[in-house]
């Protein structure tokens, strides 16, 4: 019988082979039209790709990376750990290798020794960092107890966080998420200048804006009482940071200025300064709620989808831009039942009244025994006074 320490590395398993599985599938999707004569060793030695995106590098090293991480946890021992830091690599090496070589047989596909490079660091890293596992558990547990202090209790609740860490992965679409679909991208060198107030783009700004007062108002419905404005402003700071973060990987330094525009600042200012608005604040659901209807109408409105864009999800931009269109929607659900949780909790907790009957029952009923030692009802009593 498998001892209870055991179980632990079983389910480390059944992840790594479901990851593999899933780095399988989309490295040789579409899996049609397969040409086996088109096999070669020579893309190894071939030289680097004429064009390389950041995309591309940040996916293909990405991707990897908990691969490595969950395979080193599986393989790992006490005392051995710097072996399977060494076979999760060498495994992420091979892996690697078996599906750039037969993405040679998938028209569509084109296989290259650079991924296969940037695959293995990944995989390498990924590793590297299991090593730091117990510390990341304890950074988990931390997190948990800053998550019970600041936000209300319940899975929809958990659900909501969720969503804020999906928003995350929304802003490598580089967009604000109400503009996905129909807003281009905002590139501007950081030392040109505006050239004027009618350069503004309006659009961005109206974006972002709308964009800042959803997550706000959002993430305050999750809120306990009297962590509003704190919870406010460390929002923003990481919202700017993960904005200036994604654009800083995916784009070239030079024209990472959208991000740092005066449409973007001007936007953030703007939707804190509203957020702090007791009149709004106090009215967080009800705004949270109206706003998401703003971003889809406007969707609705100008976009050229509904629900998903024709892209990818293979990748960290396809990735992105199905979490941006598919935000709104999941976050109205998660308001609604949120809502109705605590709707339900406030009925349970009220006290219902009585019905006529009881209570006109209940008037005859014997009133305790007075100081003469006599028992009378409250009628008899009311007489008495009258």
């Amino acid at each position: 019988m498998p001892s209870a320490h055991e179980h632990p590395h079983r389910n480390v398993w059944t992840l790594v082979i479901g990851y593999a599985a899933f780095l399988i599938g989309s490295s040789l999707h579409p899996f049609r039209d397969w040409e086996p004569s088109q096999w070669s060793a020579a893309f190894l030695s071939a030289p680097l790709p004429p064009f390389i995106t950041r995309t591309d590098i940040s996916t293909n090293f990405l991707v990897y990376v908990p691969f490595g991480y969950m395979l080193a946890l599986a393989l790992a021992r006490p005392r051995k750990r710097g072996g399977a830091v060494t076979l999760a690599s060498l495994a992420g090496l091979a892996l690697s290798l078996a599906l750039e070589s037969l993405q040679q047989l998938v028209p569509a596909r084109i296989a290259s020794n650079l991924d296969v490079f940037l695959n293995t660091l990944g995989a390498c890293t990924g590793a590297i960092l299991s090593l730091h596992h117990q510390r990341f558990l304890r950074a988990f547990r931390k997190a948990h107890r800053w998550r019970v202090k600041w936000f209300l209790p319940g899975r929809w609740v958990d659900a909501g966080l969720a969503l804020l860490l999906l928003w995350g992965l929304a802003q490598f679409s580089l967009l604000p998420v109400p503009g996905a679909g129909w807003l281009g991208l905002h590139l501007r060198s950081i030392d040109t200048s505006l050239g004027g107030l009618d350069k503004l783009n309006l659009a961005w700004f109206g974006a972002v804006t709308l964009e800042m007062l959803t997550l706000g108002a959002f993430t305050a419905c999750l809120l306990r009482p009297g962590r509003y404005v704190s919870a406010m402003v460390l929002l923003f700071l990481l919202a700017f940071a993960i904005k200036l973060l994604t654009a800083t990987i995916l784009l070239k330094l030079r024209v990472v200025g959208g991000v740092l525009s005066l449409e973007t600042l001007s936007g953030f200012l703007l939707a804190f300064w509203l957020l702090l608005n007791p009149f709004l604040s106090r009215r967080r659901v009800g705004l949270a709620a109206a706003l998401l209807g703003v971003t889809l109408l406007a969707r609705l409105a100008l976009a050229e989808y509904l629900l998903l864009p024709k892209a990818s999800l293979l990748n960290i931009m396809g990735l992105a831009k199905a979490s941006a269109s598919l935000w709104p929607y999941l976050a109205l659900g998660v308001i609604w039942l949120v809502r109705l949780r605590a709707y339900r909790r406030e009925q349970a907790h009220r006290p219902h009244p009585k019905p006529p009957h009881e209570t006109r029952h209940e008037a005859g009923k014997t009133s305790p025994i007075d100081a003469d030692g006599n028992s009378r009802t409250r009628r008899e009593a009311g007489d008495n006074h009258a």
